[in-house]
């Protein structure tokens, strides 16, 4: 573990332990969802301004999706990022700096979807608002000029694009190649959970309890939620491309092994390269800031330039 690495763990730790609302948690579900409320009343969709890229808006499924284009690198305009913010508000400006950066280090469009939060609607409606972007995508390079990436819980909804696709009743093409950092995932058996309690223990950003209630938080808006949009184990990997996780020893991490099995119980096992990081932080390898972070980025910028 770099010294950079122990140190920023270090502060972290230090931070939330002072401070313990630093931290991502869940308690109760009515307040989540009361909180919830203000922060996405706050957080609205405006049309963003950079002087490093470009921005472009369309609107699919009557939501806005950002295609993003770096100004000062040659275009390669026959291949493109679906890149899925993380979080379940309307958090879709905090990851546009690394949207950004996806961009300027590959030369390709970035398309981003502001999609609606699981905190406003059921998780369904959001998956298949980003799924409607995606086979849009599809249309304008193909999909196998396609790289699928996601962080968080925007890595879960990576997944669930090719589960959904799967699932559909007219199906388009797969992805090149899949990327997904610190994907989300609710567990479902016991072996799992006890996993996730172990990583649990090491991480200073996610509580065990964060996860404990997110699927609460799902399923309150009336509507019966299928397992699949859940549960990494239900979710159907046939014809998956090759796909690259990278997790830290983090609360999350304790969905590898179900992402794992899925994979391999639909034939897709070799298709499926996992990385957990010591050392590291939930969403490390979209920010090239120390030495672990810098390698799994660069790794993913070749990945990327390879499809």
């Amino acid at each position: 573990m770099s010294l950079s690495g122990k140190i920023a763990m270090g502060t972290l730790r230090m931070i939330t332990k002072i401070f313990p609302k630093a931290k991502i948690n869940i308690t109760n579900v009515e307040d989540e969802l009361k909180k919830a409320k203000v922060y996405n009343k706050k957080h609205k969709y405006s049309t963003p301004k950079s002087r490093k890229v470009l921005y472009k808006e369309v609107s699919i499924a009557g939501y806005p999706c950002l295609i993003i284009r770096a100004e000062k690198r040659y275009p390669i305009k026959d291949k493109a990022i679906l890149y899925i913010h993380g979080g379940m508000r309307n958090s879709w400006k905090e990851e546009l700096v690394v949207a950004r950066g996806y961009s300027m280090r590959t030369g390709m469009d970035v398309w981003y979807p502001v999609y609606p939060s699981a905190t406003e609607v059921p998780i369904t409606k959001s998956i298949e608002v980003i799924y409607a972007m995606y086979r849009k995508m599809t249309m304008k390079y193909g999909a196998d000029k396609i790289a699928l990436m996601g962080c968080s819980f925007g890595g879960q909804f990576a997944f669930e694009m090719i589960n959904w696709n799967n699932r559909c009743k007219t199906p388009v093409g797969m992805p090149a190649i899949l990327i997904a950092l610190s994907p989300g995932g609710v567990p479902e058996t016991e072996e799992d959970w006890r996993l996730m309690r172990k990583y649990a223990e090491k991480d200073p950003i996610i509580n065990i309890q964060a996860m404990e209630l997110i699927e609460d938080v799902c399923v309150s808006f009336g509507e019966e939620i299928p397992g699949h949009a859940l549960h990494p184990i239900e979710e159907d990997f046939h014809n998956a491309p090759p796909t690259y996780v990278y997790y830290a020893e983090e609360t999350c991490a304790g969905n590898a092994a179900a992402y794992v099995r899925a994979y391999e119980r639909d034939g897709s096992g070799d298709k499926m390269h996992m990385h957990i990081q010591r050392g590291m932080m939930h969403g490390y390898a979209c920010i090239p800031i120390f030495p672990e972070s810098r390698r799994a980025y660069r790794e993913q910028i070749e990945l990327i330039h390879g499809i």
